[in-house]
C-alpha cells in the first residue's frame, strides 16, 4: 500500500502511479473507445441519464457517456488518485464536456447516495483489485431499480505475438501472476456475466472484442507498459536481471513492424437491477 493510499484511507491501486501509468491509461481509453461505443449501443439510448464511472482514471469512458447523456444528463467520475482526476478534469475542459464532474473516493465505498444513478460502470477494476463481491455490492447500491450495471474486464487468453515470441509470452504470464499475487485476477472478464446473474440482475448481456495490431503500434507494447508500473513486483518474482533481459527481448519483438500482436480480450457484460415486485 503506498503512502498516499494509507494517508487518505483509500484502497490501493495495484499499478504504481508513475507517469508511464498515466500514459498507459490515456492510450487505453483511446484504444478501447470504439469498443465502448459499441457496448453502449447495445444498451440503447441513455439520453438524460445520470451515470457514474467507478475508477474512471483519465479519462476512462467519461467522454463516451457524456456524449450520450445529452444536455439533461450527467456523468460523474470517481477515482482514488488525485493526480489522475486532475488530468481527467483538464481533459474534460479541453473537450468542452460540461456535464462531467469528478470526485475523489474509494470505488468500494463511494459515500454517494443509494440509487442515485441510472447506470453504474466499472472497467478494469475487478482485475487488479479483486474483492469482486464488495465492488459489485457498491455498484448495486448506487444504481436505481431498473438501472444498468456495466462491467468491462480482461481475459488474457488471446494476448500474444506472431511470430511467436517467448519473451512476450513470458512477460504476459508474469503480469498475470503478479495480478494474482496482489489479490486480483487478470482473467476475470469471462466470469462477469455469471457474477451479474448471481447478483440478481436481469436482462444480462455480454459481448467481447480484441485488437489486432502491428508490432510497431504503441498499444502492441502494452506488456512493456505494464512492466514499468509493475517493475518492483515483477523483479521480486523474476529477479531483476531476468526481468531486464525479458523486457529487452519483448521490446525487440514489439519493434518488428511485420509482427502481429493480439491484445487481451475485453469482455463486456451488463445487467439491469431488478425492480421490486409489486402486488
Amino acid at each position: 500500500m503506498n503512502a498516499r493510499a494509507l494517508a487518505e484511507g483509500l484502497h490501493p491501486y495495484l499499478l504504481e502511479p508513475i507517469p508511464t501509468e498515466r500514459e498507459r491509461l490515456a492510450l487505453q481509453a483511446s484504444m478501447w473507445e470504439p469498443a465502448a461505443e459499441r457496448l453502449f449501443d447495445a444498451l440503447g439510448p441513455i439520453d438524460g441519464w445520470s451515470c457514474v464511472d467507478l475508477g474512471c482514471g483519465a479519462p476512462g469512458v467519461l467522454g463516451t457517456l457524456a456524449r450520450r447523456v445529452g444536455s439533461t444528463g450527467r456523468v460523474l467520475g470517481v477515482d482514488s488518485d488525485r493526480i489522475l482526476l486532475e488530468h481527467a478534469q483538464a481533459w474534460a475542459r479541453r473537450e468542452g464536456l460540461t456535464r462531467v464532474a469528478l470526485r475523489q473516493g474509494d470505488a468500494y465505498a463511494t459515500g454517494l447516495p443509494d440509487g442515485a444513478f441510472d447506470l453504474v460502470h466499472a472497467r478494469f477494476m475487478f482485475a487488479p483489485l479483486g474483492r469482486a463481491d464488495a465492488l459489485l455490492a457498491e455498484m448495486h447500491r448506487l444504481v436505481r431499480p431498473g438501472g444498468f450495471l456495466v462491467i468491462q474486464e480482461p481475459d488474457a487468453s488471446a494476448w500474444q505475438c506472431s511470430p511467436p515470441s517467448p519473451a512476450f509470452a513470458a512477460l504476459v504470464a508474469a503480469i498475470v501472476r503478479v495480478f494474482a499475487d496482489g489479490g486480483g485476477d487478470f482473467d476475470c472478464g469471462p466470469r462477469m456475466h455469471a457474477l451479474l446473474r448471481r447478483s440478481g440482475c436481469v436482462q444480462v448481456g455480454m459481448r467481447a472484442e480484441a485488437l489486432a495490431l502491428p508490432g510497431a503500434h504503441p498499444y502492441a507494447r502494452l506488456p512493456l507498459l505494464f512492466a514499468e508500473s509493475l517493475a518492483l513486483k515483477l523483479a521480486a518474482r523474476l529477479g531483476e536481471a531476468a526481468l531486464i533481459a525479458l523486457r529487452a527481448d519483448c521490446a525487440a519483438a514489439c519493434a518488428d513492424a511485420d509482427a502481429r500482436v493480439t491484445s487481451f480480450v475485453l469482455q463486456q457484460s451488463w445487467g439491469q437491477k431488478a425492480k421490486p415486485l409489486t402486488r
